[in-house]
Parts: C-alpha cells; structure tokens; sequence
C-alpha cells in the first residue's frame, strides 16, 4: 500500500458549502463597500480568508480592513449555515468507515475556526470534530492555503512520512499546498473546479466525489494515475 493515511478538506470535499462562503464574501465586500462580483469570489475559494482578501481589493484594502472583512465574513457564513442546510456529498461519513476497516487513518485540514467547523457539521449533519481520526484546524497553523502549513500539521499529528499521505481536496490551492508539503493530492471536482484546473495545479488524478473515491480505493490506496471523467 503506497499511502497509510487519507487527509481530507472538507469545503466543497465533504460539505456542498464552497456557494455558502461565496455569498458570504459577496456580503461582506458589500456591507464595506467593494462591489465584487461572485464570479471573482468563486476563484479564490480554497484559500484561507488572509490571502483571499488582498487577492481581490489588494493589500492596502487588507492593511485598512482585511479584519473587518474576515469578521464580517464569518458573521454572514454562520449565519447561513443557521438558516440553510450545507448537505454532505454522498458517502463523506460512510468513507471513514471504509478506510478505518481497511486499516486506513484519516485526517480532516481545514483552515476555518472551530466555530465554524461546529456550525457546518450541524448544517451538514455531520460530527466534523471526530469524523476523522485527528483535525486541524486554524489554531494549528500560520499560514493559508496555498502555503503548505495545514498539510505539513496533519501529517505531524498522524506522525507519518509526507510521501505515506494523500490530501483529499477540491481546489487549486489544496494541490498547491499538497505538493508544497511533499503529499499527494487527489483532486474532486465536487466543490466546482474542474479537472484540468486540478491537474494542473498538481493533482496525481481528479475523481468526481468522495462517492467514487471510495468506490476506486484499491487504485487510490496505490496512486495509480487513472483519473476519473
């Protein structure tokens, strides 16, 4: 077996929610005055809110009010997650299962806080505190995807060799971050990127969900370079 060890994104990944945080961006460049379109927001999804914020107004904007915008934003995605179901995709929690059977450890890096991890999980329906054998989360890192930092932090707290780990994720910077840290990526086009994108960015193979991932797990499990349509 090539890998020991599955780390899993979980936006757009395990939970339909990457539309979620793109009206909450919308909202918050709204509420201080930057009209951004959502198109230009739905590019940036994947990073972490500190290196999404001067990507788009630049960083004078960030100096000023990139806090503000962070805050704001996270006001108006637990909001929504309150108010809207964010569903899991299929199988996200069956898969554990699978993997734990198979001898398989998991991990779940998400760069969001606590709070909201909390909030997404009761929108979702899902434990994403302990879903996976261990989380990180944004206490353990400094910076954001696409630095390598929440990989590199997983593979610490499973304690593993980088090359034994495949990072599961949806977008651009999850590659990025992976090949950074010396980890695979597996890429899945759930959360709205497609597979050239992926690829590109340094994705071994591309699946369309965590549905097929688990349903191709010999060839993954051993990195084959077979990609899914």
């Amino acid at each position: 077996m090539a890998f020991r060890a599955f780390i899993f994104d979980i936006d757009g990944t395990l939970v339909d929610s990457n539309a979620a945080h793109v009206e909450a961006w919308h909202a918050a460049f709204a509420a201080h005055g930057h009209d951004v379109s959502r198109e230009r927001i739905t590019v940036e999804i994947g990073k972490g809110g500190d290196k999404l914020v001067p990507s788009i107004v630049g960083e004078e904007a960030e100096e000023r009010e990139g806090e503000a915008l962070r805050e704001r934003h996270s006001d108006e995605f637990l909001a929504i997650a309150k108010r809207k179901r964010l569903p899991a995709f299929p199988r996200a929690r069956e898969i554990f299962e699978t993997l734990r059977k198979r001898g398989v450890r998991t991990a779940l890096a998400t760069s969001s806080s606590r709070e909201h991890l909390e909030a997404l999980g009761r929108s979702a329906g899902l434990d994403l505190t302990s879903l996976g054998e261990t989380l990180v989360n944004a206490d353990d890192i400094e910076e954001t995807k696409p630095a390598p930092d929440l990989v590199e932090a997983a593979v610490r707290k499973l304690r593993l060799e980088p090359r034994e780990c495949a990072m599961i994720g949806d977008t651009p910077y999850d590659a990025q971050a992976s090949r950074q840290a010396g980890v695979t990526c597996i890429g899945v086009i759930s959360g709205g990127n497609d597979a050239n994108a992926l690829l590109a960015a340094g994705a071994s193979s591309v699946w369309r969900d965590i549905a097929e991932i688990e349903a191709h797990l010999d060839a993954l499990l051993n990195d084959t370079q077979e990609t899914a349509g």
